[in-house]
C-alpha cells in the first residue's frame, strides 16, 4: 500500500461541508485499499483537530491562539482573508506557514510516507520541497490558478519550487501557461479536475423551490464568491437587456464575498428590484446545490482577468457541476472555462465584459427551446465522458505510481 501524504490550505471542515470539496474528492475517488492518504490541513470552526472522512485521515494544526481568532479558514479563502484584517491577518499568515511546516515535519519523521502531494504552490508547495530535502520524498505540486495568477512578486520562490518538485499538475491550460511562464518543464502537466456525476444529476429538480419565483420564471444563475473576478457586476448589467424580451426572467446569485453591496448599487441603478428579478441568495451547502442547479433554465460563470493582479478563472467548477446536473452553460473566455466550454455545442461563450453579448446568448437559450434543449443534452454528455473524478484520481494515481 502506497502512503501519500498530502498538505492543504482549504479542505472540508467536515464530511458534508462545502468548503474545498474538490481537494477532498481527488482522494475520495481513489482506490483506498491501494492508497494510504494522510491530509494535512488547517483547523477551522467545527473542525476536528484529528479524524477519518471517507477512509482519508485528517491531521488538522492550530495556527493562531486562542482559535476564535483564527481568521485565514473562514470559507472566503486564505488569500482574501488575510487581507480583511491588515495587521492580524499578516501575522497569521506567518503562524501559518510556520505550524504547517512543523505539523508536515512531525508526520514525515514518525511515518513512513511515500509521496508528498501539495495542494496550492503556496504556502503548501514550499513546505512541501523543504520536507522533500530533509525526508528525501518525491514531492508533486497541484497548482488551481489563484496560486500561480496572483502574487506575482513571489514568483522567484515559485521559481524554486517548481524546480525541485518531481512533477506539477495545472487543472487548465490557462493554469499551465502561466506556470510554464515561471519556470517551464516536461514535468509541468494538465489533469483536469472532475466533478462527482453521483451527486449532479438531471434528476434532482426541486419543482418546489424552483416555483416560489413564479410559475412560469425563466431562472438564470450564477455560483460563486462574490469577488471581482467572478465577473458579477457583468451579468448584472446584462439582466436588463433580457428584461426587455423575457420579462419573466429572474438572476439568481449563490454566494457571499465583499462585492456584494456593490453589486447591489449596480442593480438598483440599472433599475433591477431586489428579490423580485434579482435575488442575492447567499450561500447553501453542498446537499442542496445539486437540486438548485438541476432547477434552473440556465448557469452562467461571467469570470475576468484582473490585470493588476493577474486574478482570472482556474478551471470553473460551477460550469462542469451546472452541465451534469443537465443545464445549459454561458462562460465568459477567461482562464480555464476555455478548456471545458466550446462555444459551439457544449456551452455558449462571450468575451470578458461583453455584457451584451452574454445579454444576447441568454436570450437565446430562453427563446430557442431547441438551441437550450440541445446544449444541455450535449454539455451533460461531455462532461460525464470527460470530467468523472475517477479520471482525475486515476491521473493522480499514475503519477504516483512513477515516483515510487
Amino acid at each position: 500500500m502506497k502512503k501519500i501524504l498530502v498538505i492543504a490550505s482549504s479542505f472540508p471542515r467536515y464530511k458534508d461541508d462545502w468548503w474545498q470539496r474538490a481537494v477532498l474528492s481527488i482522494y475520495d475517488n481513489m482506490d483506498l485499499k491501494k492508497y494510504h492518504v494522510t491530509v494535512v490541513a488547517p483547523s477551522a470552526p467545527g473542525a476536528k483537530s484529528s479524524e477519518k472522512i471517507n477512509g482519508i485521515y485528517i491531521e488538522r494544526f492550530t495556527y493562531f491562539y486562542p482559535k476564535s481568532l483564527q481568521l485565514l479558514t473562514s470559507g472566503e479563502g486564505v488569500l482574501y482573508s488575510s487581507k480583511k484584517n491588515k495587521y492580524l491577518g499578516k501575522i497569521q499568515v506567518i503562524t501559518f506557514v510556520i505550524a504547517e511546516f512543523v505539523k508536515t515535519i512531525s508526520l514525515l519523521a514518525s511515518r513512513d510516507f511515500d509521496v508528498i502531494h501539495a495542494n496550492w504552490i503556496l504556502p503548501q508547495g514550499l513546505v512541501a520541497i523543504i520536507a522533500k530535502f530533509i525526508f528525501r520524498k518525491p514531492v508533486v505540486i497541484t497548482v488551481h490558478g489563484t496560486d500561480v495568477f496572483a502574487l506575482k512578486k513571489l514568483n522567484i520562490v515559485k521559481k524554486f519550487i517548481l524546480r525541485f518538485c518531481d512533477v506539477c499538475t495545472a487543472n487548465s491550460s490557462a493554469t499551465l501557461e502561466a506556470v510554464n511562464e515561471i519556470y517551464s518543464s516536461p514535468k509541468n502537466k494538465i489533469v483536469y479536475m472532475g466533478v462527482d456525476l453521483k451527486t449532479f444529476r438531471p434528476e434532482n429538480i426541486d419543482n418546489k423551490w424552483r416555483q416560489a419565483f413564479g410559475e412560469d420564471a425563466k431562472l438564470i444563475l450564477s455560483v460563486g464568491r462574490l469577488i471581482k473576478w467572478k465577473g458579477f457586476e457583468y451579468l448584472v448589467r446584462a439582466f436588463p437587456k433580457v428584461l426587455e424580451e423575457v420579462p419573466s426572467a429572474k438572476l439568481l446569485l449563490i454566494g457571499k464575498g465583499p462585492e456584494e453591496d456593490n453589486l447591489k448599487k449596480i442593480a438598483q441603478k440599472l433599475g433591477l428590484e431586489l428579490d423580485k428579478n434579482i435575488f442575492f441568495l447567499g450561500t447553501f451547502g453542498p446537499d442542496k446545490l445539486p437540486n438548485i442547479y438541476a432547477s434552473v433554465d440556465i448557469v452562467v460563470s461571467p469570470s475576468v482577468t484582473i490585470a493588476k493582479t493577474g486574478e482570472k478563472e482556474g478551471m470553473g467548477n460551477v460550469v462542469l457541476e451546472a452541465r451534469a446536473s443537465g443545464v445549459p452553460v454561458i462562460a465568459s473566455r477567461s482562464g480555464g472555462l476555455k478548456d471545458t466550454v466550446d462555444g459551439k455545442t457544449n456551452g455558449l461563450q462571450f468575451e470578458e465584459r461583453d455584457y451584451q453579448q452574454l445579454a444576447k446568448h441568454i436570450k437565446y437559450l430562453l427563446l430557442d427551446k431547441k438551441a437550450h434543449d440541445g446544449f444541455a443534452r450535449n454539455g451533460y454528455k461531455y462532461v460525464k465522458e470527460n470530467f468523472a473524478w475517477k479520471v482525475a484520481s486515476t491521473r493522480f494515481c499514475e503519477l504516483y505510481e512513477t515516483l515510487v
